[in-house]
């Protein structure tokens, strides 16, 4: 892989201070576009639901994203060869808007299907440019919790987006029944589903925070680094080069785009309230949040590798007992906190690795790598679970998660030695 020479590569951030600053920036330009996602990670599966749309059919309207993040994985390197880093986050802003408003303002299926790619296309690029930045700085020390307190924002922001639902009409009544006299006029979909307020509004309201996420960036711009990649940049084999993590990662999409995807609607399904079903995603979200960067911290004393195995473990028992935790609302909150928790290490410990075998030339293609795995996890995930919850029933959820545990969980005893 020498498709990328350093010297053609300027990373800013290569001094302490200035990294600090630049991981500052980008954590808060993931947070806000988080808040957003999660959001929508409510409001489209239970839109479709409520217009009685088959699970089959919400899982490959919701792929549709995962696919986005495959394409844009794939195309990284040659996008960093035709426009800037600094060009990209704001054509991924462009991107993003107007599909929200597709959603908000269209009754038709396909329609929603090419605007959940086209958001998934603006949301993946401008996350995936966020972490080649991050991944590409120089931390003195600990690099493991330096990566793990930007995936925190991401997080942090997801768990934001079901609490912003449940009590949003609560915070600002006033304006929220102003601004829905002034835009909605629903003639389809747009039904009422929290404090009074439609879908279209809260489609309006993510598509504001969705714009905010660029804001950081303008006031960091100077920060950005200025990357300049030649040819394919090795994808291919980045992933094998680094098979642990990279199917580690795939595992992980799996698992986290799964849950967030359906989770809501499993517990609908289970006769939870939508603002109790929304809570599950929310515990998923904080135990990511606050689970992800002490595990990914010990990680940087003792093997990365022995933590992803145990964490994909964990994951695997933590799909087991949902079915049967869910019929008892602080024990499904709890497992769900506990599961967030190690997804999420998985994610963070997998990216030091990879941050720590790739330096400059590699680091785009490797990253690439990282991304395309986790989004190809996600993708056959989503469309599995949303079959085998019409086939099997809502613990179809269940089963494909824990297949994707126990499929890396037996790799990865064959791969690590104990001692």
């Amino acid at each position: 892989m020498k498709n990328l020479s350093t010297d053609e590569i300027s990373w800013s951030g290569k001094g302490s201070n200035t990294s600090i600053i630049a991981l500052i920036v980008s954590a808060s330009a993931t947070f806000l576009l988080a808040v957003a996602k999660g959001l929508s990670a409510i409001i489209i599966p239970t839109t479709l639901q409520n217009n009685g749309t088959s699970n089959t059919l919400i899982g490959l309207i919701m792929s549709f994203e995962t696919i986005a993040s495959i394409l844009i994985s794939c195309l990284l390197p040659m996008l960093l060869h035709l426009i800037s880093m600094k060009t990209g986050f704001i054509l991924s802003t462009i991107l993003r808007i107007p599909s929200l408003l597709l959603l908000a303002y269209s009754s038709n299926p396909f329609i929603w299907a090419f605007a959940v790619f086209l958001n998934g296309v603006g949301c993946f690029s401008f996350l995936i440019l966020l972490q080649t930045w991050i991944v590409g700085l120089k931390f003195k020390s600990n690099r493991g919790l330096m990566v793990a307190l930007n995936s925190t924002a991401l997080t942090l922001g997801l768990a934001m987006g079901p609490l912003l639902l449940k009590y949003y009409g609560n915070l600002v009544p006033q304006i929220t029944a102003y601004i829905k006299d002034l835009l909605i006029e629903q003639p389809f979909t747009h039904e009422v589903i929290s404090h009074g307020i439609s879908t279209r509004f809260y489609f309006i309201l993510i598509a504001f925070i969705s714009l905010s996420a660029l804001l950081p960036i303008v006031t960091g711009f100077k920060l950005i680094p200025s990357v300049k990649f030649k040819g394919s940049g090795g994808i291919w084999k980045s992933i094998m080069h680094a098979k642990g993590p990279m199917f580690a990662i795939a595992m992980a999409g799996a698992s986290f785009f799964g849950v967030s995807a359906f989770i809501t609607l499993y517990g609908l399904k289970n006769q939870l309230t939508l603002q109790d079903s929304a809570l599950l995603l929310t515990c998923f979200m904080m135990g990511s949040l606050l689970l992800e960067a002490p595990m990914t911290w010990v990680s940087d004393y003792i093997d990365r590798r022995y933590i992803i195995v145990i964490a994909a473990f964990l994951s695997m028992l933590c799909a087991v007992y949902l079915p049967i935790a869910i019929y008892v609302n602080y024990q499904a909150f709890v497992l769900l906190f506990i599961w967030g928790g190690v997804i999420g290490s998985i994610y963070s410990t997998s990216l030091a690795l990879i941050g720590e075998k790739f330096r400059d030339d590699d680091l785009v293609a490797a990253n690439a790598g990282y991304s395309l795995m986790e989004a190809a996890g996600g993708t056959l995930s989503i469309l599995l679970i949303g079959y085998t919850m019409d086939a099997f029933g809502s613990d179809g959820l269940s089963y494909v998660i824990m297949l994707s545990s126990i499929v890396y969980f037996s790799f990865a005893l064959t791969r690590y030695r104990v001692v």
